[in-house]
This record gives C-alpha cells, sequence and structure tokens, in this order.
C-alpha cells in the first residue's frame, strides 16, 4: 500500500508539473499585446496627462478601452480615459438675452435672441443640451419683430453630443448682418425639440480647442457628364471622425445636396449580397463654413456623392477630417520607465479606483508625451503590425493549441508507462 502510495504521488506531481506549465503557456499567449510606445517626459511624481495621437488610436480600430500603461515590472498602472472637453469660458462668451421660446408641438420649435448693441454679426454660438437628434434649421431677422427676412434656409445641425460636459457649443455661420432681432427656427417633425441653454458670440480671448487633423487618401473625381462629383476616402484603419471641412474656391453661388456612402455586405438565404448604404446627408452651401460634425462616424472607406445636376462641379480644393483629442490620466512616478500597449482585444475596459478622483484633478496637469507606436517584439513599423496581427494571431493559437496536445499526448503516456512498471 505505501509503495502504490508513493507511485500515485508522484504521478500527481508529474501531471501538476506539467499543467502548471500548460496554464502559464495559455496565459501567455492570451496576454498578447501588439503595438507599444514609450512614455517621456515625467519629471515629478503625480497624475500626468497623456494624449492619444491618431496614429495610436488608428491602431486600436478605436477602442481605446484595450489600452493598458505598463511600468518597469510589467504591472498595470491605473488610469482613467476622457475626451478633451469642449468648454467655454464664460470670460469669453458675449451672451444675447433669449427673449422668446416658442413651439408648435410635432412641427416647429424656435428661440429668438436680441442682438442688443445691434452689432454686426456673421456667427452666431448656441449652448444646447447634449442630444443624439439631428435638426434641420432656418435663421430669419428682424429689427421690430413682426417682420422677419430669411437669412439661412434648410441646413443641418448635428453633433449635438458631448462625451465630456452635458452640454455642447455650436457656432451657426450666417451672412453678415445687422438685425437687432435674430429668430432660429428648428424643424421637429421627426425628432423632439432640442434644448438651447443660452445664446452669445466667441471674443477672441477664447483660444479654441484645437481638433487634430486625421489624413486619410482622397480622391475626387467626377461622372461622366459632370452630375456627380464623387470623393473616395480611404483609410488603413478604422479612425473615429468627428468634423469634416470642404475648401471650395467655387462658384461663387452653390448650393448642393451630398451624402455620405458606404458599401455594405449583407448575407440573404446564405448567399453575400453587396449593398450601397447612405448613412449621413448634409448639404454645402456657399453662404457657410462648409463644416460638417458628426455624433459618432467610424469608417475605415467611404464615398462623398455630391449632387451637381445642371451645374459646373465644385472647384473643391481640399477635403480635411479631425477628431476630437482623446487622453488618458495616469498617477505616474519620475524615474520610472512606462509602456503604453493596445491590440490585445480579448480585454475589455479596465476598471481602476483611480476614476474615482476624476473631479479632483488639478486642473493644469503635466503631460507625459508618448511616442510614435511600434509593433511589439519586431522591427516592422505599426502599420505592418496591424496588417499582419491576424496571422500573428492564427500562429499563437495554433502553438497553443500544439502545446495542450503535447501535454496531453506525454501525460497519458507517461501514466501508461508507469502502470506497466
Amino acid at each position: 500500500m505505501k509503495m502504490q502510495f508513493r507511485k500515485y504521488q508522484r504521478i500527481n506531481f508529474d501531471n501538476y508539473i506539467k499543467f502548471f506549465i500548460l496554464i502559464i503557456s495559455c496565459s501567455a499567449f492570451a496576454q498578447q499585446y501588439t503595438i507599444s510606445a514609450k512614455l517621456s517626459g515625467i519629471k515629478e511624481d503625480g497624475p500626468h496627462v497623456i494624449y492619444i495621437g491618431s496614429q495610436f488610436r488608428s491602431l486600436t480600430d478605436e477602442q481605446p478601452e484595450i489600452i493598458r500603461i505598463l511600468d518597469s515590472k510589467n504591472k498595470e498602472v491605473p488610469y482613467f480615459l476622457e475626451y478633451v472637453p469642449s468648454t467655454v469660458n464664460a470670460q469669453g462668451f458675449k451672451q444675447y438675452p433669449i427673449i422668446s421660446k416658442a413651439k408648435v408641438k410635432g412641427k416647429t420649435s424656435s428661440v429668438t435672441i436680441e442682438n442688443t448693441d445691434g452689432s454686426k454679426m456673421q456667427e452666431l454660438t448656441l449652448a444646447i443640451a447634449n442630444t443624439d437628434a439631428v435638426k434641420t434649421y432656418s435663421i430669419s431677422g428682424s429689427n421690430d419683430k413682426k417682420e422677419f427676412f430669411g437669412l439661412v434656409n434648410g441646413q443641418v445641425l448635428s453633433g449635438l453630443y458631448n462625451p465630456a460636459d452635458t452640454r455642447v457649443y455650436k457656432t451657426l455661420f450666417l451672412p453678415l448682418h445687422n438685425y437687432k432681432y435674430i429668430k432660429i427656427e428648428f424643424d421637429d417633425k421627426k425628432t423632439l425639440p432640442v434644448n438651447v441653454l443660452e445664446a452669445g458670440q466667441l471674443t477672441e480671448s477664447i483660444t479654441p480647442i484645437a481638433m487634430e487633423e486625421v489624413v486619410p487618401n482622397v480622391t475626387i473625381k467626377q461622372s461622366e457628364r459632370g452630375r456627380k462629383t464623387l470623393i473616395t476616402v480611404k483609410q488603413a484603419h478604422w479612425i473615429l471622425i468627428d468634423r469634416m471641412v470642404f475648401d471650395i474656391k467655387g462658384p461663387s453661388f452653390y448650393k448642393r445636396n451630398a451624402r455620405i456612402m458606404v458599401n455594405r455586405e449583407e448575407k440573404v438565404k446564405r448567399k453575400v449580397r453587396k449593398t450601397v448604404s447612405v448613412i449621413e446627408e448634409f448639404e454645402l452651401d456657399s453662404s457657410t463654413k462648409n463644416a460638417i460634425d458628426f455624433t459618432h462616424f467610424e469608417e475605415k472607406e467611404f464615398i462623398i456623392e455630391i449632387d451637381n445636376n445642371d451645374n459646373p462641379p465644385l472647384d473643391i480644393k481640399s477635403v480635411k477630417f479631425y477628431q476630437v483629442p482623446l487622453r488618458l490620466v495616469a498617477d505616474l512616478k519620475a524615474g520610472e520607465k512606462y509602456t503604453v500597449v493596445t491590440g490585445n482585444t480579448q480585454l475589455g475596459a479596465a476598471e481602476y479606483d483611480f476614476i474615482n478622483f476624476k473631479d479632483k484633478m488639478p486642473k493644469n496637469l503635466p503631460v507625459a508625451v508618448l511616442s510614435d507606436a511600434s509593433a511589439i517584439n519586431t522591427g516592422k513599423s505599426s502599420k505592418d503590425a496591424s496588417t499582419h496581427s491576424p496571422w500573428i494571431m492564427w500562429v499563437c493559437i495554433a502553438a497553443g493549441a500544439a502545446i495542450v496536445i503535447y501535454f496531453c499526448i506525454s501525460m497519458v503516456r507517461d501514466m501508461k508507462d508507469k502502470e506497466k512498471r
């Protein structure tokens, strides 16, 4: 009995060792990061801001929640994530009184603003409570509150969601005028009214938060008869776009309908059918600055189609794309070496206690500089890493399966050999 017990104990011990190695191997594959970047500029202990640029963001396929910060011992450093708030300094906002609000249920709503000093006005900024609605609006002006004259008609107002605040500031561009009263009328046939909180003008004392430019590959061509302009936008990765701006040279007067289209695939009775979907509609107008804001627009490739009809095509100098800056705030130590990693899509959003102290952070935090991202354990560029990450994943899966099979066969063989003895 004693010999049998020792034999049984030895077999179990050997199995435990192999099982432990197996677990370590599997966990090594599970914690595979593919992209990394170094932090520098940490000169003091305490919370720091880390700005995440479009290059790093694109390599996460716009999944910032899978980002991790590791110290020199590969331990996770707690952080919280935030989009740069588009707040407005009260001292730099010249406010106009909202003298009336009107509503026709299910049809229209309007606000009337008084230009108290009768100054010339070419733009008007509204503070609007957060909403995901897209509104069509028209603007008119009057000097006596009785007879109103048209200024802007049928414009689209979108991007009315601010992830960092309960309100969003939107600037509406107008023909130069000096009307004493300005009425903004919203179309409420399809959506509920928006809540306009304040109205005014941004003064020169405000330094607006600059959006980061995203630079995809853009090609512009005309249809055979010139009745449509087609702008193809291609990106290497999925990138979030918050604003699109057209620089149009001519003609002097134009008003064109436009739309954004994407190619989609859908399965119908086990067959894959390709379709074209319109996901956004807007208008290009010579009386505006042609800046289109999006609530959440994230595509890898899309086409902008502009209706020219019988008019000459627009002379488009450029189309530029921007995104709201993204940043991390983490408690860092001077002299420590930190690495920001991503690419492990098995991870979910991190849950750290640090986020509970978000409102207690000082306003002006020091900045830790993030280097350009690169592939982990290779000399290739981050673009190559992203391109080849699928086959790396399958190699890891295959290697993990081989390890599992090897240890299972080895364990069975050892147990049979020991039983024969």
